[in-house]
């Protein structure tokens, strides 16, 4: 008998309910019955003309107690190379170490900046071999290269890559890409991109409870330190 049919995959915390059930009997099933807990956050990405623009909003919940006001969504990697986490901290904290430590080692062997396109496949290959026990995350990778011009990556749980001129991820990602979708177009500049990111997370704080507390942007270039900005956000 193979692995596969032994164990039995959880499921990805993007579902609204989680089931944890017994293997045992019908009857077992029913009791252990029950749904988890998640948590929530709205991150969001968008290409621009020479950059990449990131941003998230500081909350970090645990179904409706708000665990943070100040929690770090959007992660350096790189100097040109940066990351956005959403779903299980743990989780995302440990692939945030995993890949800055992988990529410095890239850069030192290499003695260049690594493509954005590769750090992106060394977390899918880390992903994709723990997908019947997947790390509960939902990741944008973004980052600028002389090579590849701005690239904006949409990574999933199980080590899909998508590649994307503008996302969301998170409980408020569907208030977000109303934004996005009517806003976003070709060669935006980045006080542009700035603009519809501060819009669409605070579309999400708005309507969404476990997004708030203000908004972290960060503009990545080729060039030069990535410039981080903080905007405070009235929720009354």
């Amino acid at each position: 008998m193979r692995k596969e049919d032994i164990l039995k995959p959880l499921v990805s915390k993007f579902s609204n309910e989680v089931d944890i059930t017994s293997l045992n009997s019908s009857k077992d099933h029913e009791l252990t019955k029950a749904s988890t807990f998640s948590t929530g956050t709205t991150t969001v990405g968008l290409v621009c003309k020479d950059a990449v623009v990131l941003g998230a909003d500081k909350r970090a919940t645990l179904t409706y107690f708000i665990a943070s006001k100040t929690a770090e969504k959007v992660h350096r990697i790189q100097e040109h190379l940066y990351l956005t986490i959403a779903g299980s901290v743990a989780d995302a904290q440990y692939l945030v170490d995993i890949l800055r430590a992988e990529t410095k080692i890239y850069q030192l062997q290499k003695e260049k900046p690594i493509p954005v396109k590769a750090a992106g496949k060394m977390m899918s290959n880390l992903l994709y071999r723990y997908k019947l026990f997947p790390f509960e995350v939902g990741l944008i990778l973004g980052g600028v290269t002389r090579e590849e011009g701005p690239v904006l990556l949409d990574i999933g749980a199980y080590g899909s890559i998508l590649p994307e001129k503008y996302v969301a991820v998170g409980s408020g990602q569907n208030f977000s890409y109303g934004v996005l979708e009517a806003k976003y177009k070709d060669d935006l500049s980045i006080e542009e991109a700035k603009e519809i990111v501060r819009t669409a997370v605070t579309s999400s704080i708005i309507r969404d409870m476990a997004s708030g507390n203000g908004i972290d942007i960060v503009v990545v270039k080729e060039k030069g330190p990535a410039e981080k900005e903080f905007i405070s956000i009235n929720q009354s």
